[in-house]
């Protein structure tokens, strides 16, 4: 039986979290029934993931960042005619969309990672109808990451029956050795008497860091053993910095940059910190967390709430709020027993709901029900 063709297409230069998603569901994929192309720009970061998993790369020259590049059209096209896929599924990629629907490919779909402020055009009848009738055109299916994600689709004005909600779910961090994770202790002159709180979230006002240096700053004098790792890179690294000598914390907070390999730092976490106020739906940073045990402090918004329940594998705090936050940091801290009855939480939360597996077998499955309406009999076999 001939495979079933899917076409990835992302625009990120960055490693972020489609880019993650996108690598957990080629890594777990069933080879045997589909084929994966992933059409990346060139230059990005991701190239050298994807170069080890059981999949082809595509590279292109336009597209980069951009959903929508005029410039990118012609050789989306040239691509797609080329490799002729059953199923066109892009990220974002407004252009590869057009370039999908004009080439005539028999599936179309799009995921939708993130959630966004509506602004007052987009609340508007002209913009819902408009939205409507333009995700109809362009897209069979619109795969949501979370309920969030479905409720803000909804809110634009698309149809509730063309989504189709699929959590993300991600592979387990590996196992750390006790010398890996020294060495990261080492490396930034910690030490295991410590209370870590680690967040890894690209650096940007929405992502709520300000939130968390300013949480530190209260948590200070009452806990002088806390410790605060920020991991990623991004725009505000400066104004971050700044803010840190600004409230004279830059002795417990530790800004590492990008982490190409996070598991030896949330080996050492006690805490795992979300606190943004945009975007956010199925975060893959709690789920890695807790794929590893470490509960989770995360900020009353998005996806978040159904991610983190309460008393269970950590806790909500309202957004911005750095008060709330500092609260629940110096609870945590001086309750040991509770920090480990959420770690046990945590662990079994993820297996339950947050697996790649099980993400992967649920976006196959629509795979195959999508080409079986299109009338692929061969979809049927399996």
């Amino acid at each position: 039986m001939r495979k079933i063709k899917v076409m990835h297409v992302l625009t990120d230069t960055n490693i972020g979290g489609a880019g993650t998603l996108l690598y957990n569901t080629v890594c777990c994929g069933d080879t045997e029934r589909f084929d994966y192309i992933v059409v990346l720009p060139k230059g990005s970061r991701l190239i050298d993931r994807f170069m080890t998993l059981p999949c082809r790369i595509a590279l292109v020259a336009c597209g980069q960042d951009r959903s929508f590049e005029v410039g990118a059209f012609a050789e989306y096209v040239r691509l797609i005619r080329r490799e002729h896929p059953d199923i066109l599924h892009t990220h974002a990629a407004l252009t590869a969309r057009i370039a999908g629907r004009l080439c005539r490919v028999p599936v179309c779909i799009q995921t939708r990672h993130c959630v966004f402020p509506m602004t007052a055009w987009q609340k508007s009848s002209a913009f819902r109808f408009l939205f409507r009738v333009g995700s109809r055109m362009l897209s069979d299916r619109v795969v949501a990451v979370a309920d969030a994600a479905r409720d803000n689709l909804i809110a634009l004005g698309m149809d509730a029956e063309q989504i189709e909600v699929i959590i993300n779910g991600v592979l387990p961090l590996r196992e750390c050795s006790d010398d890996e994770v020294d060495a990261v202790r080492e490396r930034w002159g910690l030490d295991e008497s410590q209370f870590v709180v680690g967040m890894s979230a690209r650096l940007e006002e929405y992502k709520g860091q300000g939130t968390v240096l300013r949480a530190a700053a209260l948590c200070k004098n009452a806990a002088p053993d806390m410790r605060f790792i920020l991991m990623g890179d991004g725009s505000q690294i400066d104004s971050y910095r700044e803010l840190a000598r600004e409230l004279d914390i830059e002795d417990r907070v530790i800004f590492t940059g990008f982490v190409d390999d996070v598991a030896p730092y949330y080996a050492l976490m006690d805490l795992n910190v979300n606190a943004s106020f945009g975007t956010e739906t199925s975060s893959l940073a709690l789920s890695e967390g807790m794929s590893v045990g470490v509960p989770a402090l995360a900020s009353d918004y998005g996806g978040n709430p159904r991610m983190i329940e309460g008393g269970v594998n950590g806790f909500l705090f309202p957004p911005k709020d750095e008060q709330a936050l500092a609260d629940l940091l110096l609870r945590l801290h001086d309750d040991r027993t509770l920090l480990h009855e959420l770690s046990d939480g945590a662990r079994h939360l993820y297996q339950q709901r947050f697996t790649a597996p099980a993400m992967v077998a649920r976006l196959e499955g629509l795979y195959t029900r999508l080409m079986i309406d299109k009338g692929w009999k061969a979809a049927l076999a399996h």
